[in-house]
């Protein structure tokens, strides 16, 4: 029999065991609920860190982030973090100058099937059976944000490897679904229309140089002039769409400037051949080319705001740009901003930047080319980044040619050549983003 002091304690103790009992599910959800927090929580770091490692130009270890922060977020399920992920681990691999494997890895982002060769360089394929089964699967894909991101992404990566329509196709349409959404900005992916349609433009003008037939050369000016003045219309737009997005702003009247004396230089080589039906054209794009550089010293505050990967990325294009302008005063300038990009390489671990800055520096320079061009070189070299490293080859060829060296010459052309086309083995098409833009990055 129990006692009554034992019944309470009998009581209590059942009540206790009744409330454990009842209590567990609730204790091993909250502890699942806590776990997967976590989870959460290293792919957010393992992303910041992956951005950070970009930044510095460690591209492969923020691969190697971006992919381990990809697997724990297929391991929660988590869509839009997957779908993040490998945004991220396609910048890398841009950087890295694996175009299609960025492109491939963009397919499974927006859960595309890789057989369908859209990231392919095939002569035979149909360009407008891809861009129609691109079209078809944007129309599919929900408009969330980071698939909008995703095929902004797709489309500046098309432009990379040379499939220009498609890329044109691709930011075009995804334009039209943002224009329509009012949670998305439409300024990068303008300023990315604006990119492919200048690339479009310097395919045409290249195009020119290796036809001979004057008949069929006279349409493809036609053409050329045509494309150029479509580039710097959108430029133009996306200028106002950004008023509030200095950042893009900047870039596109960097881009706007570029284009501006490129088209010039060449309106100006047809008038030395004859073709004075350009006189107008060419006198109106001149006339934008001094205002177009004001406006950028104008905003050159803007430039603070830029990481060190893009602070040089971007003063190195202003200088190139300066540079092509027959005005002591802008060569100075120019000088002056390839030396200050270089100072900011410097503070960074980012070998390639700083070899693009020397190299830079090499062409401002004529008199100190040869050191500078021998100093890029060996940092392109010590981080097997061939693809600039045949430039400043070619860049010494060209010079010990000035200069009657004609043996050193030759071996350099040759060694850049040899350079070059193993990487285009390895990478056809590659080229380098300068800027990057990190998803889910917090």
């Amino acid at each position: 029999m129990i006692r009554r002091r034992d019944w309470f304690k009998y009581v209590f103790s059942s009540i206790l065991g009744l409330l454990t009992v009842v209590g567990k599910p609730s204790i091993i959800a909250a502890q699942a609920v806590n776990k997967e927090a976590q989870k959460r929580n290293q792919a957010r770091l393992l992303t910041q860190i992956g951005e950070k490692y970009l930044n510095e130009g460690r591209a492969s270890e923020a691969l190697e982030s971006w992919k381990s922060a990809t697997k724990i977020y297929r391991q929660l399920g988590y869509e839009e973090g997957i779908t993040g992920s490998l945004i991220n681990q396609n910048l890398a691999l841009q950087a890295l100058g694996l175009n299609r494997f960025a492109c491939n890895t963009l397919l499974q982002a927006l859960k595309l099937n890789t057989d369908t060769k859209i990231c392919a360089i095939l002569p035979q394929q149909s360009t407008e059976s891809t861009t129609k089964l691109l079209i078809a699967e944007i129309d599919k894909q929900k408009d969330l944000p980071v698939n909008l991101f995703a095929w902004q992404n797709l489309g500046d990566v098309l432009r990379l490897i040379g499939k220009l329509d498609e890329s044109k196709v691709v930011l075009a349409k995804t334009l039209s679904i943002v224009q329509k959404t009012s949670t998305v900005d439409t300024h990068e992916l303008l300023l990315s229309l604006a990119n492919t349609q200048e690339a479009i433009y310097k395919q045409a003008r290249n195009k020119y140089y290796e036809v001979e037939e004057p008949d069929f050369k006279n349409e493809i000016v036609e053409l050329i002039q045509q494309q150029a003045l479509n580039s710097l219309e959108i430029y133009h737009q996306v200028n106002l769409v950004s008023a509030n997005y200095p950042v893009t702003q900047l870039k596109s009247q960097l881009h706007h400037l570029s284009l501006l004396i490129d088209f010039d230089n060449f309106l100006t080589t047809e008038l030395n051949l004859g073709n004075f039906k350009l006189v107008e054209i060419r006198n109106q794009i001149q006339q934008q080319i001094h205002p177009s550089i004001n406006i950028i010293l104008k905003n050159s505050s803007t430039f603070s705001q830029l990481s060190a990967t893009q602070l040089v990325y971007t003063k190195l294009n202003f200088a190139n740009s300066l540079s092509q302008i027959p005005d002591q005063q802008l060569r100075s300038l120019a000088i002056e901003y390839g030396q200050s990009a270089l100072q900011t390489a410097k503070s960074t671990s980012n070998q390639r930047i700083k070899s693009y800055s020397l190299g830079t520096l090499g062409k401002l320079q004529p008199k100190k080319s040869e050191a500078y061009f021998l100093r890029a070189l060996s940092l392109a070299q010590s981080i097997q980044a061939e693809d600039i490293a045949y430039q400043w080859q070619q860049q010494l060829g060209n010079l010990y040619n000035k200069q009657g060296r004609a043996k050193e010459a030759d071996f350099s052309r040759d060694v850049g050549r040899g350079v070059w086309f193993a990487n285009v083995i390895r990478e056809p098409n590659s080229h380098k983003n300068d800027l990057y833009i990190c998803w889910y990055c917090r």
